[in-house]
């Protein structure tokens, strides 16, 4: 889609001057494997504006507001504080900014979020696992509602969630289950779902996505663990103290993956037994946000490597390091994931162009907002047809897509 960017840009630069294209039209267009037609379709489309996206979010917030349990609750089984919350917060941060007042589909949402707070903060169903997912998907739905108020309703409830979340941590002093001490293990610092002592990098950004929402002290130790953890989730030799080249090496590309022992992107492996995880785009957004929510600066190498790995790996059609030439599909997996998280990272380095590996400035917000409306089906929602994560849930799939979205439409120009 490299070529497809760099068409468009160079579209943009030469406005009003009519030039011929053709041959090279269909050149690119076999080389994307599409009609001459459809590259032209994709380059001369018309700039998204704010009002487009609005209409567009309108329409996917209305497909869930009708696809509400009685309960209150949205998923597939009644009660699911994780799904409830992650449509409670996509209806929050809508351009309407829908609070209870404006109906029980958000106040019976609430209601069904908190009648799960359990005794010791947590928001989840007890043996049903998932407890530091949901938990936090409630801390970001609730802090949304919050967002624009000066008395906020639930501070009270925020804050046990909060210090359970943190409590989850790999450290000297978590619960429910003491650590080991050996900071050297690479679960050191990380979060994980909850009910083991097997942190990932998936858990621990949204952990600490909560915990920025939720006012966390800037100098609580928590930041300085999530650190340790995150950096041994990178393909960075010089940061990463357990990559110790005779049982696991290093792409050294920057990117991150799962876990410093997992990538759910695969693995390389060899003729001496020596791994390298692959990276792949979900994560290394994943990381890039919560370093910078750690107190990390721009200038870091940690996140300068990770932002080059991101300009060479660009794209807004798939979640890339995912695909191998014989599975193109698993580009596809974790998609709607890959956009939220995506749009969230490039929010938070305040950046509205991203210039990739190729020099070509993207307006970030416009391409993610693009390809999400141009998989928007007729009755407003989001589906994945590569099933992995639940994305072939509509309803989680829409509760992703419309919190990408939310972002562009907060970042794009009036």
């Amino acid at each position: 889609m490299k070529f497809i960017s760099y068409i468009q840009n160079l579209s943009r630069r030469i406005s009003g001057i009519t030039v011929k294209v053709t041959f090279v039209i269909a050149v690119l267009a076999l080389a994307q494997g599409l009609t001459a037609t459809d590259l032209v379709a994709q380059v001369g489309e018309k700039k998204l504006d704010r009002a487009t996206i609005k209409s567009a979010i309108d329409r996917g917030a209305n497909w869930l507001i009708d696809y509400q349990r009685p309960d209150g609750s949205w998923g597939s089984q009644m009660g699911d504080p994780g799904i409830t919350g992650m449509v409670l917060k996509s209806l929050a941060d809508t351009p309407r900014a829908y609070r209870e007042e404006d109906g029980p589909f958000i106040s019976s949402a609430v209601k069904s979020l908190l009648d799960h707070q359990q005794k010791d903060g947590g928001v989840y169903v007890p043996d049903q696992g998932l407890m530091n997912y949901k938990t936090c998907i409630a801390v970001l739905a609730l802090t949304a509602l919050d967002a624009d108020r000066k008395t906020p309703r639930y501070l009270d409830q925020v804050a046990r969630m909060r210090d359970y979340i943190a409590g989850l941590q790999c450290a000297e002093d978590s619960s429910p289950l003491a650590f080991d001490r050996q900071r050297h293990t690479g679960s050191y610092g990380g979060i994980g779902y909850g009910s083991d002592r097997r942190p990932d990098m998936s858990n621990t950004q949204l952990a600490l996505e909560a915990l920025k929402a939720a006012g966390l002290s800037e100098d609580s130790e928590v930041w300085k663990r999530a650190t340790v953890f995150i950096s041994r989730c990178q393909n960075r030799k010089a940061s990463n103290d357990v990559l110790d080249g005779k049982s696991k090496s290093s792409s050294q590309d920057g990117g991150f993956f799962y876990h410093p022992d997992e990538s759910k992107a695969g693995k390389e492996t060899d003729e001496n037994g020596v791994v390298t995880f692959s990276s792949y785009g979900s994560m290394t957004y994943s990381a890039v946000k919560s370093l910078i929510y750690a107190g990390l600066k721009k200038d870091d190498p940690r996140l300068k490597a990770a932002i080059d790995w991101i300009a060479n790996n660009w794209t807004v059609q798939e979640n890339p390091g995912m695909a191998t030439p014989l599975q193109p599909a698993r580009g596809q997996t974790g998609y709607f994931y890959y956009l939220a998280v995506m749009s969230r990272a490039l929010e938070v380095l305040g950046q509205k162009e991203f210039v990739d590996g190729e020099g070509i400035a993207h307006v970030w917000a416009e391409e993610v907002a693009s390809a999400l409306l141009s998989r928007q089906s007729e009755d407003g929602s989001w589906s994945n047809p590569v099933d992995r994560w639940w994305e072939g849930d509509p309803v989680l799939a829409s509760a992703y897509a419309l919190q990408a979205l939310n972002i562009c439409y907060a970042n794009l120009e009036e």
